[in-house]
C-alpha cells in the first residue's frame, strides 16, 4: 500500500490512473445508462489519463516523469474531486445544472442548498490535477474556467454579483469564460487518439506515416484554433452579425488541419499491407466515426443553421462521434443524429410519443455498448490475472521491422525503472 501511495514511479502512477479511470468511467457509464433506460419510451420508468503519464516517458526514452512528486500528488487530487462530485447529489435536490453549470440557475436563487457547491469544488479539486500533469491545451484554458467557478461561488455565497444582472452583471460573461475552455478541453482526449492512430495504422500498413510532419503541424493547428472559436456555442445568445461571421470561418478552418490528419491516415494505408487485426479494426472504426463528426461538426459551424440546430440531439449525436469514437457506444449515438433534424431539445426527462421509436433504438444501442465494455473488462483481467508469468515477445503484432519506436524496446512486464541508458533504434521516417 504504501508504494502506491507515495510513490514517484511514471508506471506506478499511470497504472493508478488507469484503475481510478476505469472505476469512474464504469460509474458514469452507469449514470448514462440509467438515462437511456430513462428516455427508451415516453413518460416515467427509471428516473424521477493514464495512458499518457504511464507511455509518454517510454516513448521518449526518459527516465520518469518531470516532477514525480508532484505527478504523485496530482493524482491524489482527483479520488477526492470524484467523491466530492458524487456527494453534490446526494445533498437537498442535487445540483440540477448541466455538466455547464451556467447562471441563473446554478445561481442561489435556484439551487438554494450545498450541492452546487459541492460540485463546483470537485472542479476545482480536478483542474487542479488537470493544471499539474496534462497538456498545453489544459494550462491555458484550466485557469479561465477556475475564475468562472470562483466568481460563481462567491455569487451564491458572498453577495457578488458576477452574473446577476440587477447588480450590474451579465450571465453571458460566464458562458463566454466557460466556453474558453470547454472547446479547448474537447481536443485534450482527441489529440493523444490521434496520436494514437497515427501509430496503430503506421504498424498495420506496414508502412511509416504518410506526412509525418504534416500531421505534427495539423495537431498543432488544431490545438492552436482550439481557442479562437469558443462562441460558436453560443450563437443563439444574441451575438452581433460581424461576431457570429468570424467564429463562422474560424470554426470552418479548423476542418483543415482535421482534413490533414483524415488524409495522412488513409494514404498510409493506400498501398500498405494491411493486416487487420483487433487495433487497426478500432483504428478504421475511428477513422470513419471522427469523419462523420467532423462533418456534421461543419454544419454546426454555420451561425444560420445552429441557430436552429442548437441543444437538440443533432448536437448530442455529433458531439459523441466526435468524442467517442474507438468505442462502441460511439456508433449507436449516431441515431440522435436524425431525431436532432426533427426537433427534439437535449436535457428533458420526457419527450412526445413522436421521438419514441429513434429514443428505443438509441436505448437500445446503448445496452449494446454496456455489453462490450462488459467483455473488454473481463479480457483485461484474465489477461491480468493469468498467473503463468508468461513474457510478450518485443512486438506481439509480429510487425517488428515497422515497430520501431521505444515502447518495443521495453521488457514486459516494464522493470521499475525503465532505461538506465537509450537503446539505439532505427530511423523510418525521413
Amino acid at each position: 500500500m504504501t508504494r502506491w501511495l507515495f510513490s514517484t514511479n511514471h508506471k506506478d502512477i499511470g497504472t493508478l490512473y488507469f484503475i481510478f479511470g476505469a472505476i469512474a468511467g464504469v460509474m458514469g457509464t452507469c449514470f448514462s445508462v440509467l438515462i437511456r433506460m430513462e428516455l427508451a419510451r415516453p413518460g416515467d420508468q427509471i428516473l424521477g489519463g493514464g495512458s499518457g503519464n504511464w507511455s509518454v516517458p517510454i516513448l521518449i526514452g526518459a527516465p520518469d516523469m518531470a516532477f514525480p512528486r508532484l505527478n504523485n500528488i496530482s493524482f491524489w487530487l482527483l479520488p477526492p474531486s470524484l467523491l466530492l462530485l458524487l456527494s453534490s447529489a446526494l445533498v437537498e435536490v442535487g445540483s440540477g445544472t448541466g455538466w455547464t453549470v451556467y447562471p441563473p440557475l446554478s445561481g442561489i436563487t435556484s439551487h438554494s442548498g450545498g450541492a452546487v457547491d459541492l460540485a463546483i469544488s470537485s472542479l476545482h479539486l480536478s483542474g487542479v490535477s488537470s493544471i499539474l500533469v496534462t497538456a498545453f491545451l489544459l494550462l491555458l484554458s484550466l485557469p479561465v474556467l477556475a475564475g468562472a467557478i470562483t466568481m460563481l461561488l462567491t455569487d451564491r455565497n458572498f453577495n457578488t454579483t458576477f452574473s446577476d444582472p440587477a447588480g450590474g452583471g451579465d450571465p453571458i460573461l460566464y458562458q463566454h469564460l466557460f466556453r474558453f475552455f470547454g472547446h479547448p478541453e474537447v481536443y485534450i482526449p482527441i489529440l493523444p487518439g490521434s496520436g494514437i492512430i497515427s501509430h496503430i495504422v503506421s504498424t498495420f500498413s506496414g508502412k511509416p506515416v504518410f506526412g509525418y510532419l504534416g500531421m505534427v503541424y495539423a495537431m498543432i493547428s488544431t490545438g492552436v484554433l482550439g481557442f479562437l472559436v469558443w462562441a460558436h456555442h453560443m450563437f443563439t445568445v444574441g451575438l452581433d452579425v460581424d461576431t457570429r461571421a468570424y467564429f463562422t470561418a474560424a470554426t470552418m478552418i479548423i476542418a483543415v488541419p482535421t482534413g490533414i490528419k483524415i488524409f495522412s491516415w488513409i494514404a498510409t494505408m493506400w498501398g500498405g499491407s494491411i493486416q487487420y487485426k483487433t487495433p487497426m479494426l478500432f483504428a478504421v472504426g475511428f477513422i470513419f466515426l471522427f469523419t462523420i463528426g467532423g462533418l456534421t461538426g461543419i454544419v454546426l459551424a454555420n451561425s444560420g443553421l445552429d441557430i436552429a440546430l442548437h441543444d437538440t440531439y443533432y448536437v448530442v449525436a455529433h458531439f459523441h462521434y466526435v468524442l467517442s469514437m474507438g468505442a462502441v457506444f460511439a456508433l449507436f449515438a449516431g441515431f440522435h443524429y436524425w431525431v436532432g433534424l426533427s426537433g427534439m431539445p437535449r436535457r428533458i426527462p420526457d419527450y412526445p410519443d413522436a421521438y419514441a421509436g429513434w429514443n428505443a433504438i438509441s436505448s437500445f444501442g446503448s445496452y449494446i455498448s454496456v455489453v462490450g465494455i462488459r467483455r473488454f473488462f473481463v479480457v483485461v483481467t484474465i489477461t491480468s490475472s493469468s498467473g503463468n508469468n508468461k513474457r510478450c515477445a518485443p512486438s506481439p503484432w509480429a510487425l517488428e521491422q515497422n515497430s520501431t519506436t521505444l515502447e518495443w524496446m521495453v521488457q514486459s512486464p516494464p522493470a521499475f525503472h525503465t532505461f538506465g541508458e537509450l537503446p539505439a533504434i532505427k530511423e523510418t521516417v525521413k
